[in-house]
């Protein structure tokens, strides 16, 4: 039972009860202003209406006087109520209040097409369903929490916060910080054959701040975009968003067929070679070389995004598209989050010089830059060597995980169902059978405490083929075997 005095204040229909409730940390002076602005808000204290003296409503509630001057002091600062010398202290006539009325006639602006195309656009994440929690969620993009070096990471955070260095006293620069982006130019070019220094290298929030940035930029309204289908269905919303035109190309076990582009008129293509999102496959060098001819030919820009490139768990890391292109037209995208955590909203991009003027002056329109606070700890992480380690350690962690998630597929599902086999990412996109109702099969899994994802939103051919989404990353070896188990019991 909270302990609460709780005083009511009639005036005409009006009732007004305030509540002083001892265990909040909340003052009681500002719950007493609270809940006296809320009242004059609502219109529960009609413009005009006289409040008892504050020695009334001490006696009342319980209070000293002072508390309650000094929330009606507060009161009266910002305008809601007035005091009449010998009189007492009344709601200001001028105050236009609301109640019901009120509510009813909230001002709803007009929105742009751009602001109603939004709103019709607008893919939230996958939505958690109805009912309990599931048991098992084979949800994908998830960091396993348990696999990161918090000590490391705070003691980084802690090497900056115990100092008083400049650079916290200042904003930073739209391109970002730049000893993160010398790391991350290193890295890429010792590890993943990218081409670039420092200076070619731009801080951001994440894939979709990139692309919408790049949108903006390359993009006039019926451009045509190629896109690979199944894809990123983000990327496909910020495009439509922007009124590009979506020219899908289904994929295969290698990826875009790049070598099957013949008379495309796309401005911008959209990529994912190292790993095909969401399907799996890896783009063969044929087809990227002759991915980069196309676009010579066509005058195009290739956005080459490497969402999960150094999750592989059979060899190294592969080459980028960007480490082959000889002329600057291909935008290299990659993210932290998969490897370190989500919730550090830090990726970055390796521009082309003529790309990458006009994308720092429009970012920094928009966006100030990342914290420059993180971006220091990520830089020392990456130049420390602390992420290289943890890149093996997450390697040998996820790759057991898709490993036990493959034996329990082809032990419960065996030829029901198709894969890619490249080992590698934080998920495995299953294809089902032609007939097999997709929607029922994930109704029937979460019947039995098992959340999977349907493929069909990631698709641009209609009828998609069935397929679900299995994540692994989140999970641990035992809940996956159980959940394929329990997933194969729903199967048709």
């Amino acid at each position: 039972m909270i302990p609460a005095i709780i005083l009511k204040y009639e005036r005409s229909r009006n009732v007004i009860d305030l509540r002083i409730d001892r265990e909040q940390d909340e003052a009681a002076h500002r719950q007493v202003y609270r809940q006296l602005r809320a009242a004059i808000l609502s219109g529960r204290l009609a413009a005009g209406a006289r409040l008892p003296s504050s020695r009334t409503l001490a006696a009342t509630a319980g209070v000293a006087r002072v508390t309650i001057d000094r929330a009606v002091e507060q009161l009266a600062a910002e305008g809601f109520v007035v005091s009449r010398v010998g009189a007492g202290t009344y709601v200001t006539d001028a105050l236009a209040t609301g109640g019901e009325a009120g509510r009813e006639s909230l001002f709803r602006p007009a929105l742009t097409a751009w602001g109603e195309r939004t709103l019709a656009l607008h893919q939230p994440g996958e939505p958690p369903g109805d009912g309990p929690r599931p048991e098992i969620d084979f949800g994908f993009g998830r960091s396993f929490a348990g696999g990161f070096p918090y000590d490391v990471w705070r003691r980084l955070l802690g090497r900056y916060l115990s100092t008083d260095d400049a650079m916290l006293s200042r904003y930073g620069s739209a391109a970002g910080f730049y000893p993160l982006r010398q790391a991350i130019a290193d890295y890429l070019g010792r590890a993943r054959g990218v081409r670039c220094a420092a200076e070619d290298v731009v801080i951001v929030s994440g894939a979709q701040q990139a692309i919408d940035i790049l949108a903006r930029l390359l993009l006039a309204p019926g451009d045509e975009v190629l896109v690979e289908t199944p894809g990123y269905r983000d990327a496909f919303a910020l495009f439509r968003l922007h009124q590009a035109r979506l020219v899908g190309l289904p994929v295969d076990d290698y990826g875009l067929p790049a070598d099957r582009l013949r008379g495309e008129r796309a401005r911008l293509v959209f990529v994912t070679p190292s790993h095909q999102f969401p399907r799996g496959g890896t783009m063969p060098l044929a087809r990227r070389l002759a991915l980069l001819a196309w676009a010579r030919r066509r005058a195009a820009v290739i956005i080459e995004d490497d969402y999960d490139g150094d999750l592989r768990y059979e060899g190294g890391s592969l080459a980028a598209l960007q480490g082959l292109d000889e002329d600057g037209r291909v935008v290299y995208l990659g993210t932290f989050s998969k490897v370190l955590f989500p919730a550090l909203r830090l990726g970055y991009l390796v521009l082309p010089r003529a790309l990458n003027a006009p994308f720092v002056q429009a970012k920094d329109l928009v966006d100030r830059g990342a914290p420059t606070l993180t971006q220091a700890a990520v830089a020392d992480f990456l130049a420390e060597g602390h992420f290289e380690r943890h890149l093996r350690h997450l390697r040998h962690l996820y790759g057991e995980k898709r490993q036990a998630l493959i034996q329990a597929l082809d032990a419960n599902l065996g030829d029901r169902v198709r894969y890619s086999p490249v080992a590698a990412g934080l998920h495995v996109m299953l294809f089902a059978e032609t007939g097999v109702d997709e929607a029922r099969l994930v109704r029937e899994a979460a019947a039995r405490g098992v959340r999977v994802y349907a493929g069909a939103p990631y698709h641009l051919e209609q009828p998609a083929p069935p397929s679900i989404l299995l994540g692994f990353s989140g999970l641990e070896e035992e809940e996956i075997v159980e959940g394929v188990r329990r997933l194969a019991e729903a199967w048709p």
